[in-house]
């Protein structure tokens, strides 16, 4: 299993976790687990892009660390609280950024290759595919 899968399958995990949970999910999480997803989706949907594996491997890496610093590992990750409200509130304020109300895959790509210029976080998890490209 890569990293970027464990990272992929622990978005799922958190996202499905307890609301219940006494511990609030750190934003460099939720951050890291909006890039990842959302970097997932704009490679779905733009044939032009794709995700970076060496990126999401490093990125993985490093978010993992800085769980293990902070002493969330195991249970305590999938028991962490706001993670999918934080998220949401990521993807919202994503999708209005770059008017995604009823997007189009040219939207979509558009969308993709400004974050890319931009080099966020989310960008930095995209590069142009093969097929295709800006």
């Amino acid at each position: 299993m890569t990293r970027y899968t464990a990272l992929t399958g622990a978005v799922a995990i958190c996202v499905a976790g307890s609301a219940a949970a006494e511990t609030v999910a750190p934003d460099y999480y939720l951050d890291a687990l909006f890039a990842v997803s959302t970097a997932e989706r704009l490679a779905q949907f733009c044939p032009d892009v794709d995700v970076s594996l060496e990126a999401a491997n490093s990125a993985s890496e490093l978010l993992l660390s800085r769980l293990a610093t902070d002493g969330i590992v195991g249970d305590a990750l999938t028991e962490l609280s706001g993670v999918e409200a934080g998220v949401g509130t990521r993807q919202a304020a994503f999708m209005e950024r770059h008017a995604l109300a009823a997007p189009s895959t040219n939207d979509i790509c558009a969308a993709a290759f400004s974050e890319i210029d931009e080099g966020s976080a989310l960008g930095q998890l995209l590069v142009a595919s093969e097929a295709g490209g800006q």
